[in-house]
């Protein structure tokens, strides 16, 4: 096959794979503390140091071969939402929450109260406070200070506890506007950041710019597509004339 061939092949799949991150950007724009995902390609010569997965040649052909899908932790906008349940971070750093698989991250600070009282997250996970218990939350007006102490009926009820970790960041995405550390082992730290009650932070989706992206993506799609149906066409005239010699 034609080297030309292979960049055109490759081209096609790493615009397929852009695609697909910024569909899921959009679907989740609406997400409050969405983190979108960027995508970046390393075009590798394919030879005998990068075998590639299609049939060798004898010359190294230009091959994308490595793709590098990675997290953009710039802030969302926050908005007045007026819910003392709701709560944005001004800084760096995550609520810690409490899932069946273990503590995970977020900066997704629309919360809610269980039947028991307990602060959770819009999917029913826990937060943590400092020390790792949970807030529980039974009475009609809640306080909460810059620092994540909380007060209901002027009573103290906890401290919501806020975590970073060092950067960059060396996180995963894990369900709902959740992270988790890639090293097991890594220790989160306290963090600076400070708790705004009754603010929500959005996703940090721009929709202009994914769009404009989708655009460029399709347009090159369909170059890569074209090129390939070309050098199919030139093979195709190549074999029926020289069948006929």
């Amino acid at each position: 096959m034609n080297s030309g061939m292979y960049s055109a092949i490759s081209g096609s799949l790493a615009a397929m794979r852009r695609m697909d991150v910024i569909s899921n950007n959009l679907a989740n724009i609406n997400t409050p503390g969405f983190k979108k995902d960027r995508l970046s390609f390393e075009g590798l010569l394919a030879g005998n140091a990068n075998t590639p997965a299609v049939p060798q040649g004898t010359t190294a052909d230009p091959i994308m071969q490595k793709e590098n899908v990675y997290i953009d932790y710039a802030s969302g906008m926050t908005s007045h939402s007026g819910n003392p349940l709701d709560m944005a971070l001004a800084g760096d750093g995550f609520f810690a929450v409490t899932t069946p698989q273990g503590t995970a991250y977020t900066r997704q600070g629309n919360f809610r109260t269980s039947g028991d009282g307990t602060l959770v997250t819009v999917d029913g996970f826990p937060v943590q406070g400092v020390g790792g218990a949970a807030i529980r939350i039974q009475g009609s007006l809640v306080e909460i200070d810059g620092k994540g102490g909380v007060m209901v009926d002027g009573t103290e009820a906890g401290t919501i506890s806020v975590v970073d970790f060092n950067k960059p960041y060396s996180l995963t995405k894990s369900g709902n506007a959740l992270f988790v550390p890639t090293d097991p082992q890594a220790i989160p730290q306290a963090s600076s950041a400070q708790i705004q009650q009754g603010q929500i932070e959005g996703s940090n989706v721009d929709s202009i710019l994914e769009m404009v992206q989708m655009l460029e993506t399709n347009r090159y799609f369909e170059a890569c597509s074209k090129v390939i149906q070309n050098y199919d066409a030139m093979a195709s005239h190549a074999a029926n004339d020289i069948g006929k010699v």
